[in-house]
Formats: structure tokens, sequence, C-alpha cells
């Protein structure tokens, strides 16, 4: 029999209060891809910082090759052939491509640092991932998709037997991901065993040999990928059946028109016409570089289209900032929540109050009507904003929890239209359906929603209608329930019309 590259056995974790593991069995053999499922909250992140030293556990054993092992740090994790890609990226933005792959694992000659070698060995490296990625070229530069494989460059570089990829593809649009899929399946032929964790349940199934379900910290399951269909793994994630995972159609035929814009562009956006009507949510689909995420910018003033007319209603509006668009009753919750949208060392209560004391004085604590702390609490408890108290800082609390949070903002400031970038990234399937519900709730109350989403599956599901980029243009527009295979094709700029009419 195979030895495992990687076995974990009776793995418990206690903290005060609460048991994280208890008696976690898991094993991922070499040229295997083992998925992890579970909610938030259900063990997979205390596992893998068991797994990656971080934390030591309080019971079980971990072997690798069949030799047990014991951490203490994770540098000895790494120098044992493990290498963690964690959703949240670690890389250095102001360094380049060659100095993050080598971090602590410069080459040297005669006491100077070898940057030839390093970037020699990264162009190797990239070259392995068909990446076409400059070795000298700054981080941040970079698009996400382009961070990940320099994430996935320096597990490479350690020879890591055990890769554990943490949702590897949240931030990425489909052709993305579908390349990165396609990395995974490569690695796995060269003999890496991969922890593969997701809340994505197609790519999932695409990947997969073996699923492992936990929940509440225990492992309910383990099953090969032919044994196990997506309904089964939800259930045994959150205990019941999502039948309804999407919201029905709206009641009503949408009512007047809330944001237009005409003739719209920028340094990004080209002959943009877009118009948002009250009760409606309108998905933009996209590749990466498509302008999808221009569009959004340009809505929230952080990137102002430059010709063109915006309406809001039936007024003719300049939105020059985000500021301004906040002050016109446009929300926006941002792509990368932990960064852009959230002071995570604030409290719960006080990160929902943001937007309402900008309009004053943030410093000054508000103490009635929608300023005050009692107001904002019915609102995070109407959208079950789950936390011990909502004076504890946001940053303890789930990613689903804080984007609800970020919702609940906007809610409490009864803004007219919402633009949400990427709603649901790295959030898990019962937290996707409590934010599913909660938007198609506002947008019923007469409100829009813009939702700029690289999870193709999700705008179909929640779309009355999509719009799909294509070079800075809107290369088509999509009635609700369109295919994947047609928002594909409009993504890459191929008039499925057209082509038909060809065939015949």
């Amino acid at each position: 029999m195979t030895v495992p590259a990687l076995e974990m056995v009776g793995i418990t974790k206690t903290f005060p209060g609460v048991l994280a593991l208890d008696q976690v069995d898991f094993d991922c053999l070499p040229g295997e891809v083992h998925a992890i499922c579970g909610e938030n909250g259900a063990g997979k992140s205390t596992l893998m910082k068991v797994l990656g030293g971080s934390y030591r556990p309080d019971g079980g054993e971990i072997r690798i090759r069949g030799r047990a092992v014991h951490f203490t740090h994770p540098q000895q994790a790494k120098a044992a052939g493990i290498s963690i890609i964690h959703q949240e990226l670690s890389l250095l933005p102001y360094r380049s491509v060659a100095e993050n792959i080598f971090v602590g694992q410069e080459p040297s000659r005669c006491g100077i640092l070898d940057r030839g070698e390093m970037r020699r060995r990264s162009v190797a490296l990239l070259q392995r991932l068909g990446a076409d990625v400059d070795p000298d070229r700054q981080v941040s530069t970079l698009s996400i998709a382009g961070q990940q494989l320099v994430e996935i460059a320096k597990a490479l570089l350690l020879d890591a037997q055990v890769l554990v990829m943490d949702e590897p593809t949240a931030a990425l649009d489909e052709r993305d991901a579908q390349a990165l899929l396609q990395l995974v399946r490569s690695l796995r032929s060269e003999g890496v065993a991969i922890v593969y964790i997701s809340h994505r349940m197609p790519e999932i199934m695409a990947a997969a040999d073996r699923i492992t379900v936990l929940k509440d910290g225990r492992r309910i399951w383990t099953k090969s990928r032919e044994d196990a269909d997506i309904g089964s793994i939800i259930k045994a994630m959150v205990g019941r059946d999502l039948k309804d995972f999407y919201p029905p159609a709206p009641p009503a035929e949408p009512g007047r028109s809330l944001l237009s814009i005409e003739k719209g562009g920028n340094a990004f956006l080209h002959g943009i016409d877009l118009d948002i009507r009250a009760g409606e949510i309108i998905g933009i689909a996209g590749l990466e570089d498509s302008g999808k995420a221009a569009l959004a910018q340009a809505i929230i003033g952080d990137e102002p289209l430059t010709t063109g007319t915006i309406r809001l209603g039936d007024r003719r509006q300049a939105i020059g900032s985000p500021r301004r668009a906040t002050s016109r009753g446009i929300g926006y919750l941002p792509g990368d929540r932990k960064r852009e949208g959230l002071l995570l060392r604030q409290s719960v209560r006080d990160n929902a109050l943001l937007t309402l004391r900008s309009m004053a004085n943030f410093f000054t604590r508000p103490e009635s009507g929608a300023f005050s702390g009692s107001r904002i609490d019915e609102v995070l408890r109407a959208m079950d904003v789950r936390a011990a108290d909502f004076g504890q800082p946001i940053g303890s609390l789930s990613g689903g929890n804080q984007q609800k949070v970020i919702i609940a903002r906007w809610l409490a400031r009864q803004s007219d239209i919402l633009v949400f970038v990427e709603p649901t990234r790295g959030i898990d399937i019962a937290a996707k359906a409590a934010i599913y519900e909660a938007m198609r709730s506002f947008a019923d109350t007469g409100r829009g929603i813009i939702v700029v989403s690289s999870d193709m599956p999700e705008l179909i599901g929640i779309s009355d209608r999509t719009l799909v980029m294509h070079q800075g243009r809107i290369a088509g527009e999509l009635p609700r329930g369109a295919s994947e295979e047609a928002v594909m094709a409009l993504s890459l700029g191929i008039d499925m019309r057209q082509k038909r009419g060809a065939v015949a």
C-alpha cells in the first residue's frame, strides 16, 4: 500500500471554552487532491494551523511519509515539506517577484546576495507554472491571479511534499480559475499531495479525488469524489438541505430608473450604457481584465467617468469621488473586505457605523436617531450577525459575519444603490445563502444592486439580468438564468447569435 504523504490522527485542539478540533483524522496520498469542506468555524483553518506549526495540538499525531513529527514553529513544518498557501496572500507588495519567491531562502555568493541566481530560478519556477511574469516586476502591480502564482512558486521552491491551498480561486475569474485547476492537476501528476480547501462546490467536484467534511470540529465523513455529490456535501456541512439556495425571481417588474449611464468612458471603459431600476439585481460578468472592476470603481467615484453622462433618478449628476457617491445614496461592498472595507481592530458596532459617522465626525460617538448604537444593533441583529457582543473586534468574526456587517452599514444608511464586488468571496455555503436572501430583500424594497463577481453560478443564480464586459465595453446583456456557456462566450468577445447564423 502507498504510504500517505500526510497523516493526521486523532487531532484535538481546545481554546478557552471551545473544543475546536475533536479527534479529527485526515490523510492525503502522494499525487492526490484531498478536499476539505465545511462552514466557517467548522475547524478547517485550525486543522491547517496545527499542520503548519502555528498551533500545537492537545492530542493526536502528525506523520509525514509515515514518520511522526512534532512542530513547534512554522519553519519546522516548511522544513518537513509542508507548504500552505493561505487565502490572505502573504506577499511583500513593494518587493519584486523574485524577492518574494526567495524570501527567507535567498542564495548568496561570497556573502553577497546572488540576484542573478534568484532571477534564473524564478524564471524556471514560473515557466513550470505556465506563467509569463517578469521576475523583476513589483508584486503590487500583478493581478490577484498573478500573485497567486507567485505564492505557488514559493511553495515549489521549497520542494513541498504536501501543498495546502486555502480558497485558491476565491479572487480569480473563470478563466484564471480554470488555469489554476489545470495547474493543480499538473502538480498532482508530479506526485505532490494537495490539500484543497474551497467553498466552491463545482470546483471541488472537478478537482478532488477524495472529500472530507468537517462540522463543529469533527470529521463527518470522508468519501471518494465518485461517492459524493454536491447535495450530500452541503447537507453534511450545514445539517440540512439547501433546496432554495438562490432566492426566487422578484415578485414584480422593475420600477423607476435609479441609475443610468450613457456613453460613459474613462481610461479603462468605453461607450458604457447602463440602466439599473428599482427592484433589480444586475450582474456584471467578465474576465479579470475585462473592465468589470473598472465599472464598479467608476460608479462609486473611485475612478470617475470622464466622458458621458450619469443620472440618478431623473437628475444628471457628477460622481467624482467615493464621498460624493455615498452622499448620493450609492453604497459599496469592496472585493477585499479586510483591506478596503473594515477596521479590523475596531468593534463590530463601530464598523457598522462607519459611513454614518462620516456624515458628521467619525470621532464623535453618535447617540440618537439613525446614528445611535441601539439602532445599529437592531440592523446587525436583523442581518443575523453572529457575535458574542457587538463591542468585540470585528477581526474576530468569520468572513461571512464580517460581510454581513458591511451590508448592515449600508442598510442603516438607507442607500438606494449598492455596488457589491465579490460579495461571497471566501464565505461558507450557509452564509452565502443568507447574504443572497439579504440582497433580494434589499432589492424588493425598491432599491437596486449591482453585483460584480467572478463566481459564474453565483451571478447567474442571483441576477435578474447580466451584463458581460469585454475589453472595457459591455459586450452583451443576458436574461435571468442564462447559461454559463453564453456568459463565457461574451466574456471572450464571441457573439453566439452570429456564430449560430454562420453555422446555419
